[in-house]
């Protein structure tokens, strides 16, 4: 009978836990194995049995799995005794014989960096979320109108550094659109607007001046309206953007209504 074992919580009632049929693991009511605490989705993944195989399968596009180190597709991935699954800051082994050796535990994660050449500089993530966008409060602030305010999240989760992109304008990573969550690989080209980031787990390359955050002091840029690319025809020096009514000035109206009333008065007064 296969097992699925939390990781680091020997006194965790039912861990390990028997798979039967189908479980699934997630931080909701609807979950077969309700864990609080690790940054887990309301139903985060399955694990299916079917004729004495495993499979684990994200529960949504949305929700980032790793099997041993690599994304488990949509569709799922078989799963082996001593299988390592990692979702969210939780990590599992998957057994089949619970007097198997388990695999070290890993205590940290290891340092990366999200790097632009262009600009020569290097920011360690060293922060479970990591935000980049046009906001001041962003952990990486590109002065880009083509940039959402929040643009894109780099999160440490299952173990690795997985990108979420939100911006409107798309970003991309090796040339294609970031759709879903991904997975960061070494060596990724992330291109977001006019910028372009390298993710290296390596040292960081000479040249490449370390930032972790930057001063901002004019939040005026952060407050503009995001450009996409066909930009909007904005308000300025008597234009009006495409789709707003004009607003007519208020003084040569009111001075208008009050000549007709004169001349209505004066028209009563002289035919008496």
């Amino acid at each position: 009978m296969p097992f699925l074992e939390l990781e680091g919580k020997p006194d965790l009632e039912n861990n390990p836990r028997e798979l039967v049929g189908e479980v699934v693991v997630g931080s909701g009511s609807q979950a077969t194995w309700r864990l609080s605490g690790s940054d887990l989705a309301a139903r985060h993944f399955r694990i299916a049995l079917n004729n004495g195989t495993a499979q684990v399968i994200p529960a949504s596009p949305q929700n980032v799995v790793v099997l041993n180190g690599e994304q488990v597709p949509t569709d799922g991935a078989p799963l082996n005794t001593g299988d390592i699954v990692a979702a969210g800051q939780a990590r599992f082994v998957f057994l089949t014989d619970l007097k198997a050796k388990r695999p070290r535990p890993v205590t940290e994660m290891p340092d990366a960096h999200l790097i632009d050449v262009t600009n020569k500089k290097g920011y360690t993530l060293r922060r479970r979320v990591v935000q980049i966008g046009r906001e001041i409060g962003c952990s990486i602030v590109l002065k880009d109108p083509t940039i959402s305010r929040f643009h894109a999240d780099v999160r440490a989760e299952g173990g690795q550094f997985v990108l979420y992109a939100m911006g409107s304008s798309g970003t991309k990573v090796n040339g294609e659109p970031a759709v879903v969550p991904r997975l960061l690989r070494e060596g990724d080209q992330i291109a977001m607007g006019d910028t372009t980031f390298t993710f290296s787990s390596l040292a960081m390359p000479p040249g490449i001046r370390a930032v972790q955050f930057e001063d901002h002091e004019d939040d005026s840029f952060s407050r503009k309206n995001t450009q996409l690319a066909q930009r909007a025809v904005t308000s300025e020096h008597g234009k009006y953007a495409r789709g707003q009514k004009k607003q007519l000035p208020l003084i040569p109206i009111i001075i208008g209504i009050g000549v007709v009333v004169i001349l209505l008065v004066l028209y009563l007064v002289f035919r008496r």
